[in-house]
């Protein structure tokens, strides 16, 4: 006999007693009799055992960034009240600080992250550090970035410093009183986006000696699963060629685990190289540039790249390339740059494709022929439904 049936046999006793002793069975009933259904005599050890439920899997998290590159929100100081000036044409628009980014900040605001090159001081103070061409703004500028919804600017670059620290310190103090983060320099910007951190990093100058600060700062703050932003000041001036010190330096940052590398400096466009799976945007080019009232060159663009974060990765995914003119009229300069449409739009596309040549890298940039008036419509202020091209 098996050892469950005498298990069973013996149960059955039990019960017996239990209801001679408690009367819990009818007079004359043969409590033996009732029906007990018997275990299959299988081994214990051969049951099955439920496997523990699946760790749930981590869901993918996807980012939109934006970059634009070179915005002077001011000028040379000794201009300033210069007809055609930044200021001039901004205090024309009743000081309106929606106004410079009006009819880009739809697309900006469309996405999870922007980031500018500040290229000015925004402050009161009076003398300049030495540079022949000092930019200022006022402090109250920096309320244009937060209303062309810029999250984040770069402030290592040739005109921080152009009011000295007091300047550098005024204009850092303005930009974060708006809810915009700064960075460059000593400077690290570091923010979690939908649940991803976000470290922005910048440099100033394309010197090789700044290499190993480079790649000990990217590697410091380089983790499986956060996105790292190298921004560089760096190259010639007007000039699209990528230098050789360029070309080193944004490679130097990806092989140390930078995810996108953005250049700026030069006030022109310059290539993009996709180098081990990561993009080098050498020059952003101009964007609200009060610099210069009459720039010779208005294209640029706002660099667009989407970025997931699956099991623990960052995968780059699609870029985007939107054509920017900087300016509605020319040859002044109204200082609100604007989408680009049709052919003009697939000029400066074909523009960046050669630039691009150097580096072995088409640009595969989209045209949208709804972008401007997307744009305007999620605009807010008067300049909302004006016309592409067109003051109001």
């Amino acid at each position: 006999m098996s050892l469950l049936r005498r298990r069973n046999y013996a149960l059955l006793a039990l019960g017996r007693v239990a209801g001679a002793l408690f009367g819990c069975a009818d007079a004359g009933q043969d409590v033996g009799a009732v029906p007990v259904e018997s275990p299959s005599e299988v081994p214990l050890a051969a049951l099955p055992v439920e496997a523990p439920p699946a760790a749930p899997r981590e869901e993918s998290v996807s980012l939109l960034l934006s970059a634009v590159g070179d915005c002077t929100l001011g000028g040379d100081y000794r201009g300033e009240r210069a007809r055609g000036s930044f200021h001039a044409e901004l205090a024309a628009r009743g000081d309106d600080m929606a106004y410079p980014f009006s009819l880009v900040r739809g697309i900006l605001a469309g996405d999870d992250l922007t980031i500018a090159n500040l290229e000015t001081t925004l402050t009161e103070a009076k003398r300049p550090f030495g540079d022949p061409l000092s930019f200022r703004g006022k402090p109250a500028y920096a309320a244009m970035l937060r209303e062309g919804s810029v999250e984040v600017a770069n402030v290592a670059n040739n005109h921080a410093m152009d009011f000295g620290f007091p300047g550098h310190e005024d204009t850092v103090a303005s930009v974060r009183s708006e809810g915009v983060g700064v960075f460059g320099g000593d400077l690290v910007d570091v923010r979690t986006v939908r649940g991803v951190e976000v470290v922005n990093l910048g440099y100033t100058g394309g010197r090789d000696e700044v290499r190993p600060r480079v790649e000990s700062d990217v590697r410091r703050h380089k983790r499986p699963g956060n996105l790292v932003i190298v921004s560089f000041h760096w190259g010639m001036e007007g000039s699209g060629t990528i230098l050789p010190t360029q070309r080193l330096l944004g490679r130097a940052a990806v092989d140390a685990g930078a995810d996108l590398v953005l250049g700026h400096h030069p006030h022109v466009l310059q290539g993009i190289e996709h180098y081990r799976g990561r993009n080098i945007v050498y020059s952003l080019g101009n964007f609200v540039f009060g610099g210069h009232s009459h720039p010779s060159d208005m294209d640029s663009m706002v660099y667009q790249q989407r970025f997931t974060v699956t099991e623990g990765a960052i995968v780059p995914g699609e870029t985007r390339v939107v054509p920017v003119r900087i300016s509605g009229t020319a040859p002044q300069n109204d200082y609100r740059p604007i989408p680009l449409e049709g052919d003009e739009a697939g000029r400066v596309l074909a523009r960046l494709d050669r630039l691009s040549a150097s580096v072995a890298e088409k640009i595969q940039g989209t045209v949208d022929k709804n972008t401007t008036a997307r744009a305007a419509a999620s605009s807010k202020g008067p300049y909302s439904t004006a016309p592409s091209g067109q003051n109001p």
